[in-house]
């Protein structure tokens, strides 16, 4: 069984930043779950460009106000607690905080993160090796 405790994790490898966001990466792939699980925030006027082209990804919003575009078609939802979104095709989208507050979402990604990956220029995490 793995039990992980969220606050052990802070100021460790597991502690991802970058510009506009932060993630707590609960499940990493050495754990051996096939997926990756995290807690991650995206700051109040954040705009984040991504495009995970070597993942997919879940994210559900626990607290904050934000919107996700996808990028080619221009559609945009409305992102708020209790709201699931899923790029499942791989969609370049942009992910904005429309609150004051920051986006709190838990996310999964497969395949799983090794744990402190950070955005390439286009908006990706490498692919695993």
């Amino acid at each position: 069984m793995i039990i992980t405790d969220a606050a052990e994790l802070k100021n460790t490898s597991r502690d991802a930043s970058g510009p506009g966001w932060t993630s707590l990466r609960l499940l990493v792939r050495a754990d051996g779950m096939g997926f990756s699980m995290t807690e991650t925030r995206v700051l109040p006027g954040a705009v984040l460009n991504l495009h995970y082209k070597n993942h997919i990804e879940a994210c559900y919003c626990l607290s904050g106000q934000g919107t996700v575009t996808e990028t080619d078609s221009g559609r945009r939802h409305e992102i708020r607690a209790g709201v699931l979104y899923a790029p499942d095709t791989h969609e370049r989208h942009e992910v904005r905080v429309t609150g004051d507050v920051p986006l709190h979402l838990i996310c999964v990604f497969s395949p799983a993160l090794q744990g402190d990956e950070v955005h390439g220029p286009d908006g990706s995490y490498a692919a695993p090796d």
